[in-house]
């Protein structure tokens, strides 16, 4: 089948790739040979000691089983894709366009037709599901192909399908055999260029390139429940979740966008979190200080300073943000300057910071557009030089 590459699902264009047949063939054997470390937003993380634990993906895997209005409650929603026919009960999860000769996996299921339901979260695919019986599984399992062994798996690694179209599916052999047909079909039409732009393009149109119930042939019953993969290119893992007697209850593909069992944005958690630890009088005093710096007011400000009310790193819950932080994106040199004899450190908390390069507030004054005030530059200079980038400013407030 001939395979673009594309990007993100939402700007998805066709980038021909010559040698798809050879880039599949490659992919396919790298999955089947070789562990996956977990895909990760910000790089990958740290490996750590010890066997693969299917306890780090239970908490995630386990909204499937919530209530709607516990899952609002962690940013998360149901919706529910369709029923896909699965006749042999053999299952294939992978990128349809870039792996679509991918084994199935090595458990079955009944033969018949089951629903498809995909989690979203913070505006993505985080979870999709294909339900057999609605008890809750007892236990989860990581799901194999052939040749794949759990225990060779160490701590942070996983197998799973490499992603390089931004999609993901699942589909019985029936009906990956009939997108071949329907490739082959379309293959004998002048102009046409590639499964993707048409075919797949306008059946995902509806849903802003996002999923959708596809039926390869309009004269036959088979169908590929297709969605975008969560952040985008990647190596995804599917889990089984089993019951009594090892009965299969339902399959669930992780995208990584579920952290811990919570659909919202990290940040804004911990945001939650370090503003949770604040008393009722701390929160008023923090809407004070921030008042206070966005008027100028040095003397209110520098008066809660000196009295502790407020520290460097006390968090404000109408910006989300401390106070060394909001000094900088205000530009007010002056209350940083009071912010910096208070100790402020200049490394900033973790719910603040982005990627590697954004760890430090001189790293977040000089990517602000438009550029700060040379005095605030200046005294941002200064403050490395005596800075300390691991040692908590006094009366610091940590998530």
């Amino acid at each position: 089948m001939s395979v673009p590459r594309l990007p993100e699902p939402t700007r998805r264009a066709a980038l021909w790739l010559a040698t798809a047949a050879v880039g599949a063939g490659l992919a396919a054997s790298l999955a089947k040979l070789f562990p996956w470390q977990r895909a990760a937003r910000d790089g990958d993380r740290p490996m750590a000691e010890g066997p693969f634990d299917i306890r780090e993906s239970e908490p995630t895997l386990s909204v499937t089983g919530l209530a709607d209005d516990a899952l609002r409650a962690r940013g998360i929603t149901r919706m529910a894709l369709g029923d896909l026919p699965l006749p042999t009960g053999a299952v294939i999860a992978t990128d349809p366009l870039v792996q679509p000769d991918r084994a199935p996996f090595t458990r079955r299921v009944e033969p018949g037709t089951h629903p498809v339901t995909l989690y979203l979260a913070q505006g993505r695919v985080a979870l999709a599901e294909l339900r057999f019986a609605d008890t809750e599984p007892e236990r989860w399992e990581l799901a194999l192909v052939p040749g794949q062994d759990v225990a060779a798996l160490k701590a942070g690694e996983i197998f799973g399908y490499p992603v390089d179209a931004g999609l993901g599916c699942f589909m019985d052999p029936d009906a990956r055999a009939a997108m071949d047909r329907r490739e082959a079909q379309e293959q004998k039409r002048a102009g046409y260029s590639n499964y993707y732009d048409d075919v797949l393009a306008d059946a995902l149109k509806d849903s802003n390139l996002n999923w959708v119930m596809h039926r390869p042939l309009p004269d036959e019953p088979a169908r590929v429940a297709v969605f975008s993969s969560g952040w985008g290119d990647g190596v995804y893992a599917s889990y089984w979740g089993l019951g009594a007697g090892g009965r299969v209850l339902r399959l669930v593909t992780d995208f990584g966008v579920i952290e811990n069992g919570d659909g919202r944005d990290p940040r804004e958690v911990a945001v939650a979190a370090a503003l949770a630890a604040l008393t009722p009088e701390q929160r008023r005093d923090s809407a004070r200080g921030y008042a206070a710096l966005k008027s100028d007011d040095l003397t209110a400000f520098s008066a809660l300073l000196d009295e502790g009310r407020i520290a460097p790193e006390t968090p404000i819950e109408a910006a989300e943000g401390t106070f060394t932080f909001e000094a900088i994106r205000l530009d007010k040199p002056e209350a940083l300057e009071r912010l910096v004899r208070r100790g402020a450190t200049l490394l900033m908390p973790p719910y603040l910071q982005i990627g590697d390069e954004r760890k430090t507030y001189p790293a977040y004054a000089r990517d602000l557009t438009p550029p700060r005030s040379p005095q605030l530059l200046s005294l941002i200079e200064a403050w490395e030089r005596t800075g300390s980038t691991d040692t908590p400013s006094r009366g610091q407030t940590l998530p």
